[in-house]
């Protein structure tokens, strides 16, 4: 009877996030918003106080993690220091008093991993972690013993959810693990809702002309996305194309700002650039999707991850124009849902430009039907449902299965 009883009870599997939101908080969101769906599995989410999505989840919450946001600069970075230490082993405990029988960590707090690894040992919890990025390219204080943490980190996992085979690769060749620990989870659209308008009256209300197709740039703005080198490619263009940028630079905002600036005056396309350098509303991104042709995404070549505004924009189907990294590559060889170009060349990302400029909009449409067939979130949590079952019960299913 007691056997019995144990298999029948639901896996519980206790998400940690322990930032306000970005893009990564998306995802947590939109996944477990499914997850409250499947069967035989009972999920809750350990976050902040801050948590962006803390009013409209429909998944539980625990909101017992301590706030890392602060509006001084210096008691921000002292917050998030002292929190590596104690939100794992605040989850840890609650993990425990709920009887979960899975942490998946979500934001990874490898620095510390030393010092929590034994509590979640002790608790008999396994361990999962979702490498959104596999490989971490500076440190925080001692870069060396930083990364031995990760790959002692990714080692103790039970499992490991990556975006794709070339995430997958890295993380073997990187960390050291087992293939049949480490399972491919694609990055799911992210849909915004109904733009407020129609687009000529969009493009009117943000001063935006009408008469020129229109770009657009989104989300976090670093240097490994080259807002730079699309500026120099879009020069012979600039008879009928206007760029649109809405973000927020991520590193050294001021230098990044005052730099764009000075690009587009010697480039002289203050006429053909619309900049926002800003965090964007959830309820102003449908609009910017709605006013632009299509969405560019030139990113480097140091750029592996999956990413988020990719999926923003094939949500709200608009092509893109994209630079062929290694991760995004993969993704989309299936769906001819806009040009490739190669990263960091601007020949190449010039000619993928005219290609766009001269695309026939009909023509992508059902190829973004199927992209977002393939990547839909209801497969993902049923992937990710199926590996916790077998880290309980290995006979349940195997990696070649998915």
């Amino acid at each position: 009877m007691m056997e019995a009883s144990q298999s029948e009870r639901p896996v519980r599997v206790l998400h940690y996030f322990a930032f306000p939101g970005g893009g990564i908080g998306r995802y947590v969101h939109e996944l477990l918003t499914r997850m409250i769906k499947e069967p035989g599995l009972e999920v809750e989410l350990a976050c902040i106080p801050s948590y962006h999505y803390l009013k409209e989840a429909t998944y539980p919450i625990w909101p017992g993690l301590r706030d890392i946001t602060h509006p001084v600069p210096i008691r921000r970075r002292l917050r998030f220091g002292i929190n590596l230490f104690v939100n794992p082993l605040r989850a840890i405990a609650h993990a425990r008093a709920w009887d979960a029988d899975i942490l998946h960590l979500s934001t990874i707090p490898h620095v510390t991993f030393a010092i929590w690894s034994s509590a979640l040992k002790k608790a008999g919890i396994k361990l999962v972690a979702t490498a959104h990025d596999v490989r971490r390219s500076q440190g925080l204080i001692w870069y060396k013993y930083e990364i031995e943490q990760l790959k002692r980190l990714y080692r103790a996992c039970a499992a490991i959810f990556v975006h794709s085979e070339y995430q997958k690769k890295d993380i073997i060749d990187f960390a050291g693990v087992s293939a049949d620990r480490v399972f491919i989870v694609p990055h799911g659209p992210y849909y915004h809702g109904p733009p407020e308008a129609d687009k000529e009256t969009l493009r009117r209300r943000y001063g935006i002309p009408v008469n020129k197709q229109v770009a657009l740039f989104f989300g976090d703005i670093r240097p490994d996305k080259n807002l730079d080198l699309f500026l120099q490619a879009m020069v012979p263009f600039k008879d009928r194309l206007h760029l649109v940028v809405a973000g927020q630079p991520k590193s050294k905002r001021e230098d990044m700002t005052k730099k764009t600036l000075q690009l587009v005056e010697e480039l002289g396309l203050n006429s053909n650039v619309t900049l926002r350098f800003e965090h964007i509303p959830n309820d102003e991104v449908p609009n910017y999707l709605e006013l632009c042709d299509f969405v560019i995404l030139p990113y480097s070549r140091r750029f592996t991850s999956q990413s988020g505004v990719l999926n923003v924009a094939l949500a709200h189907r608009r092509p893109v124009l994209v630079s062929a990294t290694p991760t995004i590559a993969e993704t989309l060889a299936r769906f001819q849902v806009g040009v490739m170009c190669e990263p960091d060349s601007l020949p190449s990302l010039q000619q993928a430009l005219a290609d766009m400029l001269a695309l026939r909009r009909c023509e992508i449409k059902a190829e973004i039907d199927r992209y977002l067939e393939a990547v839909a979130w209801e497969r993902n949590s049923w992937i990710s449902c199926q590996v916790y079952r077998s880290i309980l019960h290995p006979s349940v299913i195997t990696n070649k299965a998915l």
